[in-house]
């Protein structure tokens, strides 16, 4: 059976922690970072590449879970990241929203089938047509509780969750090829060159 309903029926929905300006880098401190740039194009992140830092504030950090749902509300793109692995003690910048299933949800609901679903056509069709402003676009928090889901039966979440992990798979493979191709074609270029 299908069920349909609304992201914040199944999730709660936080902002990301808040930074003021510019977050600075500093070696060795406890805080690991999330930032849109250590997304790939795979929409993973890079848990190798974040950035520590001091956080400011008395109040006990926000921090990322295994299974949470990194949604980006502002800038030219609107998508979601599922945690997959990030180091203990990560939070994320105020770019992302932190969706979070309720616990009582994960027996209709697998967290990585939401973050796929959120950015298929449907979901981004109603994101771009519900975004605000004109230079710095923006997803307003109460726009991505009102955000519809579709929930088939979790057997079928399960198979499009392995679909959806091959198939990224298979595009790392194909990626990995043409680079090789292209530096095979480059070492052979610069012998013929300089002979």
């Amino acid at each position: 059976m299908i069920v349909k309903t609304k992201l914040y029926d199944i999730a709660d929905i936080r902002p990301g922690h808040p930074f003021r300006g510019t977050i600075a880098p500093v070696a060795h401190a406890s805080a690991h970072v999330v930032q849109v740039r250590d997304i790939d194009n795979y929409n993973e992140i890079n848990a190798e590449q974040l950035i520590t830092t001091k956080l400011a504030g008395r109040k006990q950090p926000d921090w990322l879970q295994t299974e949470d749902i990194l949604f980006v509300a502002k800038g030219a793109k609107h998508f979601a990241t599922y945690v997959r692995y990030l180091p203990e003690y990560s939070v994320c910048s105020p770019h992302f929203f932190i969706v979070r299933l309720h616990q009582a949800q994960k027996k209709h609901a697998l967290p990585e089938f939401i973050s796929w679903q959120l950015n298929q056509l449907p979901a981004q069709r109603y994101f771009k047509n519900s975004a605000e402003g004109s230079l710095y676009v923006s997803i307003r928090r109460k726009i991505l509780e009102d955000t519809p889901i579709t929930l088939p039966p979790i057997a079928t979440q399960k198979q499009i969750v392995s679909l959806h992990r091959a198939a990224i798979k298979e595009q790392k493979i194909l990626h990995q090829l043409i680079n090789n191709r292209q530096q095979q074609l480059k070492t052979i270029a610069s012998k013929i060159f300089s002979d």
